[in-house]
């Protein structure tokens, strides 16, 4: 008898230049993503409290608009910590971009620690050069 059960994977990268770029990139334009958000957020707010005005809803309103700024803000200071990490990555050096959860196939007679414990996976500019479990 078997059973599938999932478990943790990181996903490591090994720092080139190129997977500098591409992470830079990738985050400044979430952060100007972000940033436009705000922008236009701003124009909509208005029109969104002056709507609640005439329903009589306008603390309810304001609240639900200061906790969506409250995330976005939160969000784009998680972004912008990221990016000055980023940058300051040494080439060779190693990243861990996410965790992942995979099935892992659990036998009778298996060392359940060692089936369950976090495996990796080390990529270099996108290629798969170690899976270690």
């Amino acid at each position: 008898m078997s059973l599938f059960v999932k478990r943790p994977v990181v996903l490591k990268n090994i720092v080139t230049s190129e997977f500098k770029i591409q992470l830079t990139t990738e985050l400044k334009y979430a952060i100007e993503q972000i940033d436009r958000w705000f922008e236009q957020e701003e124009f909509q707010s208005r029109r969104s409290i002056t709507e609640a005005k005439r329903q009589g809803i306008t603390d309810q309103v304001r609240k639900e608009l200061n906790l969506e700024r409250e995330r976005q803000s939160q969000v784009r200071l998680n972004l912008q910590r990221k990016l000055d990490e980023v940058t300051q990555l040494e080439i060779d050096s190693i990243f861990a971009s996410g965790t992942y959860d995979a099935p892992v196939k659990i036998e009778v007679g298996d060392d359940i620690r060692t089936k369950l414990s976090q495996a990796e996976i080390i990529v270099k500019d996108g290629i798969v050069v170690d899976v270690i479990e």
